[in-house]
């Protein structure tokens, strides 16, 4: 065994090492993919332009060296327009969110501030996938949704197509509709996580994917090269990360959150649908632990949480009100122990497996 971490992942896509970093930074995203591995921008929250900036910027720093960008399509979304959905949300909910802004003094947000709205998330969607297109982006990643609607264009572009699935029966239908490359993200992942746990989910999802061109990556709470060693040999072809680029001397995660993140163990991160109606795995905070409260309505189904919430946390922020604050974190957080350069979390990853490799006797090349 020369090199046991290359990977399908490798020989198809081009990297050196099966890492796939997520991070919503556009720095993290060149510094991995020009340390061997993959970096794939969250890019949601940018309008078309903003993302356009950042794909051509990209691409100046990492050449033809791979990366992608993800966007959520979600499946389950309560459509229509924005007075219809404005509607919809109870006067018991205002009343919660306008108490707490009174109680606790959060102020309102900057008028000045352009930011994205959560009922037009769809739509925004698609006008980013349109640039995707137009900029040749190489990766297109469905964080939440299938993508099964957009493969046969993408393919046609020379686009490859990824998406995540949480459960085993969303992977059967996406290795069904031919998706390039299947994300098995455990219950310990961050952001947007399901019930399954990792190493449950991913020998599963690999052995759907057997005679089919589509390869699995293993995600949710890795933090460490032994980690990527066990994922490649249950025969994923690599590991999808996002946790530990947060913390990276390249992330824009305000300094506080990061210093938290250190301090995190692994049962801290918890899930809430308190931010956009979906469970959400994040740091605790004082904005999660409130939707906790006796008097606390239950979360909308989004987008009317976002829509709900959305003024409330950009005061919050723009108030930098530390103790309010968060940010999704799964529970790898506890491999977290500095603030590093992203390369050498990337190099630190691969050495780690490679020492593994070896200790039960595999030949492995330097």
């Amino acid at each position: 065994m020369s090199n046991p971490l290359f990977s399908r992942l490798c020989e198809e896509y081009g990297c050196e090492i099966p890492v796939v970093a997520f991070a919503h930074t556009k720095d993290v995203i060149a510094a991995v993919s020009n340390a061997g591995g993959i970096g794939v921008l969250g890019a949601t929250s940018l309008t078309p332009d903003e993302l356009r900036s950042d794909i051509r910027w990209i691409r100046e720093k990492v050449g033809d060296k791979p990366f992608g960008i993800d966007l959520l399509v979600p499946a389950s979304f309560v459509q229509g327009n924005l007075e219809d959905l404005e509607e919809m949300i109870p006067d018991e909910h205002r009343a919660f969110i306008q108490n707490m802004k009174d109680e606790y003094g959060i102020p309102d947000p900057d008028p000045n501030e352009q930011r994205p709205s959560s009922h037009d998330l769809l739509e925004r969607s698609r006008s980013s996938l349109e640039v995707l297109f137009e900029e040749e982006v190489p990766i297109f990643v469905s964080g939440l949704g299938s993508p099964a609607f957009i493969l046969d264009r993408a393919h046609a572009a020379g686009m490859k197509v990824w998406g995540l699935v949480g459960l085993p029966r969303q992977a059967q239908r996406q290795v069904d509709a031919g998706v390039d490359v299947i994300v098995a993200q455990g219950y310990d992942s961050g952001g947007h996580s399901g019930t399954v746990g990792t190493f449950t989910l991913v020998p599963e999802v690999v052995e759907m994917a057997k005679g089919s061109n589509s390869l699995v990556l293993a995600a949710g709470g890795i933090n460490n090269g032994k980690q990527l060693a066990a994922a490649l040999t249950m025969g994923a072809a690599g590991v999808w990360t996002g946790t530990i680029w947060l913390a990276t001397h390249e992330s824009e995660t305000e300094m506080f959150l990061k210093q938290r993140l250190i301090e995190a163990r692994a049962e801290d991160p918890i899930q809430s649908r308190a931010m956009s109606g979906k469970p959400v795995r994040q740091l605790p905070s004082r904005w999660s632990d409130a939707w906790k409260q006796p008097d606390a309505p239950d979360p909308l189904p989004m987008p009317l949480q976002g829509m709900l919430v959305g003024d409330i946390l950009d005061g919050i922020r723009d108030g930098k009100m530390e103790e309010w604050m968060t940010t999704p974190a799964g529970q790898s957080a506890v491999g977290i122990h500095a603030i590093r350069p992203a390369a050498d979390v990337v190099y630190g990853l691969a050495e780690e497996a490679l020492d593994c490799f070896e200790s039960v006797g595999a030949a492995v090349e330097a």
